[in-house]
């Protein structure tokens, strides 16, 4: 049984509140220090300490805290927090996990523009950021003030984001991509941290790799002077030039725009860590990226939650083209090569994009005399994250307001003129480009998927299909194919898991869930090799009844059975490398039930729960582990929890019903699965369950109309159509049945 399957929510990720850590790594001799840099290569050396990679973490001192400590007040949900200085040290008087106020001393800065955190120690080797945070902005643009980062909520210290919090701890979500060379040293015994770095903040060798091998060859002790000694190679950014009077530059060699990407992706992601040594290794077996999932992304690509560039860029036509980071940033400060539409006219020809003629904004001899006619604005439109930190969309898309009078999606136009509708918009964009086509015309079939319209398979197997797109959009459709299973969407599936690109591999391989356990080893066995990490990890789950280490060996394929407990030790290293995270733990505790290791799934879904004790997918995958041993006695409190604590998560609700059955409480069964529908009409297994109920209750006509609207939803899934049908032959509704039949593919 899939207990995480029964879990119909998205974890929220929250990463980028802190930085720093314990101890300096004394064990990491190829790593030198940024000051060895130094002697040779001083302008880059300079540059980086001016940038915001150096500021990423510092300990706290005059020198680097921003924030008002001089008896500074801050008033959040009634409480007075206060900030102030003492024997030159830096304190904060706040609430503590049990919600009374203590003295905390602040131990490092994180960060320092557009906002400024503070990280606090703890004995046990934590660090947590604090949620009230320094606005760094100049005071007429707003800033100069404290803040509080959740300022329409009352976070309180009993809540899953109270700055005490697993969420909040800068081991767990922050140290990997704010210092370099991080060891987080975690022991799961006693719930401690031990964590180490080579370095404070992001370094030099943070990007390039451990410097030893590399002053060995600058002081001329190799002999291969063609290897400069770095395990990352970065080189310098593609080149560009003019290409006859097209109005873009073409590029004139490749350069290592790959390798550069992604090493700057390494953390300007939203992806999950499946390997703490970063040196040299592709973006591929370090990470499992996030897709344009509907809670991170709008339909037609645009960033909604905080994904941090490189899934955006990914779409790109930039990224197409071979841009790289560097063709933008300088890569030691981090800062743009020019101001302003210089940037873009580096490769776009002023003559002709930088003119009222395409953007269709005033202008006067200085440059742009109107917002609209910066580049940035229409191209890439920025969103605010943490109260003040404004980030722009790297995909860098032509504004398409037809898209928001059609499906609500955002546009550049409308983020200025907020005064105006979209169809204004609309209006004003046919009559400057009459002959434009829709470039996100994927929008409506990302849509409709969401939205659980079978109509939307075609669209689906024509982007996945066509190598001319992005892959991450490719890989996004295949996945999505899985809303709507049938021999349709499993051919798709199993052509795109020997695609070139791992994303859509992973992709395929996870789309393969709703499929039955018994035959995804003979589609998956040849990827439980594959040499991406973040696709083996994408088969490992999908395999997990196949994997126990005491299986006898005629229940598994002798071939592979090998493969198999190496795919599984491989994955569990995975999971425990982030075990101080509640969400690893989560999967972790699903691989282990789905493997039939209760007992092990039972400590790691209480060790969760010791991290966040109201994180509710832990209280129903924990009940659900117990209703299936029989133990209802043990899941009853936990559900209650969970749907106290969360009274709209439709799966809550689901469980209960689950374990009102085994307990044969029919009707209270029914009032649960009901309300889970009602919570999340999308889930066609909820809508399953609840009909099932109501016509074993005897109210089968009500069970069957529910089943039909459900399966108009979601044409083709299984389960919906096997009730229907054997309910129509049951109740001799013989006309409906012909009908449903001819209604399937053959």
């Amino acid at each position: 049984m899939n207990l995480n399957g029964n879990i119909g929510i998205t974890l929220l990720m929250f990463a980028a509140v802190l930085v720093i850590s314990p101890g300096r790594a004394d064990t990491q001799s190829a790593y030198l220090g940024s000051e060895t840099c130094k002697g040779c290569h001083a302008q880059e050396w300079n540059n980086w300490r001016s940038s915001h990679h150096y500021q990423a973490m510092l300990p706290a001192s005059a020198e680097t805290v921003l924030g008002d400590f001089d008896d500074a007040e801050f008033e959040y949900a009634g409480r007075v927090h206060r900030f102030y200085k003492r024997d030159g040290r830096f304190w904060v008087e706040t609430d503590n996990a049990a919600g009374e106020f203590q003295e905390f001393e602040i131990n490092y800065i994180f960060g320092f523009f557009p906002l400024q955190q503070y990280l606090i120690g703890f004995p046990d080797g934590r660090y947590q950021a604090l949620s009230i945070a320094w606005d760094s902005r100049p005071q007429d643009a707003g800033g100069q003030r404290w803040y509080h980062l959740y300022p329409d909520e009352t976070i309180r210290h009993d809540d899953i984001l109270h700055w005490t919090g697993s969420f909040q701890n800068w081991n767990s979500r922050c140290a990997a991509c704010h210092s370099t060379q991080l060891r987080k040293n975690y022991s799961t015994t006693d719930n401690t941290y031990a964590t180490q770095w080579a370095e404070i903040n992001v370094a030099c060798e943070a990007c390039h790799g451990p410097g030893g091998a590399h002053v060995s060859w600058a002081a001329g002790e190799r002999k291969a002077a063609a290897d400069p000694g770095f395990s990352n190679t970065l080189g310098g950014a593609s080149a560009f030039v003019v290409d006859g009077d097209k109005p873009t530059r073409r590029r004139l060699e490749p350069g290592n725009a790959h390798a550069q990407l992604e090493v700057c992706a390494a953390c300007h992601s939203r992806r999950t860590e499946l390997n703490e040594d970063h040196a040299g290794q592709s973006y591929a077996d370090l990470f499992q990226l996030r897709l344009l999932e509907e809670d991170m992304y709008f339909a037609d690509g645009q960033v909604r939650d905080e994904a941090y560039v490189y899934g955006s860029f990914l779409q790109s036509r930039m990224y197409q083209a071979g841009v790289s980071c560097t063709n933008c940033h300088e890569p030691h400060s981090g800062a743009v090569l020019a101001q302003g539409n210089a940037l873009c006219a580096q490769c776009h020809q002023p003559a002709v994009f930088d003119t009222p003629v395409h953007h269709h904004h005033a202008t006067n001899d200085r440059g742009a005399d109107s917002s609209g006619a910066a580049c940035v604005n229409c191209h890439m439109p920025s969103t605010t994250y943490m109260g003040v930190d404004d980030r722009r969309d790297h995909s860098f898309r032509v504004p398409e307001p037809q898209l928001t009078l059609e499906l609500g999606i955002p546009n550049a136009c409308n983020r200025c003129h907020q005064e105006q509708d979209a169809a204004w918009s609309v209006r004003a964009m046919q009559q400057w480009y009459p002959q434009a086509k829709l470039r996100a015309a994927h929008a409506t079939v990302l849509a409709a998927a969401r939205q659980g319209r079978r109509d939307a398979m075609p669209g689906l197997m024509a982007l996945a299909n066509d190598p001319s797109r992005p892959g991450i959009l490719r890989a996004t459709a295949v996945l999505e194919s899985t809303r709507f299973p049938s021999r349709e969407s499993l051919a798709l599936i199993q052509s795109q898991l020997g695609a070139d690109d791992p994303l859509i591999r992973a992709a395929a391989t996870q789309s393969l869930e709703w499929l039955p356990a018994v035959n995804r080893y003979s589609l998956l066995a040849p990827l439980i090799t594959d040499p991406a990490k973040s696709v083996r990890m994408a088969v490992a789950p999908m395999l997990a009844d196949l994997m126990l280490a005491d299986l006898p060996p005629d229940q598994l394929p002798a071939k592979g059975r090998d493969g198999l407990l190496a795919l599984r030790a491989e994955y569990l290293e995975a999971l425990r490398l982030n075990a101080d995270m509640p969400e690893s733990l989560l999967n972790l505790g699903s691989f282990l039930a789905m493997s039939g290791q209760a007992e092990e799934a039972e400590r790691a879904y209480r060790q969760a729960l010791k991290l966040a004790p109201d994180f509710v997918p832990a209280m129903i995958n924990l009940a659900d582990l117990y209703r299936a041993a029989g133990l209802d006695d043990a899941a009853t409190p936990l559900l209650q929890s969970a749907i106290e604590a969360a009274p709209d998560m439709a799966a809550a609700y689901h469980s209960m019903g689950l374990l009102l059955v085994r307990q044969k409480q029919m009707d209270q069964a029914v009032r649960q699965f009901r309300k889970a529908a009602e919570l999340e009409p999308r889930n066609a297994r909820y809508a399953y369950v609840y009909a099932v109920a109501l016509y074993e209750q005897g109210q089968q006509q009500q069970a069957v109309s529910i089943l039909e609207q459900s399966l108009s939803q979601h044409p083709g899934d299984p389960e919906l159509i096997s009730a229907l049908r054997a309910y129509y032959q049951k109740l001799g509704e013989l006309e409906k049945l012909q009908v449903l039949e001819a209604s399937q593919p053959r």
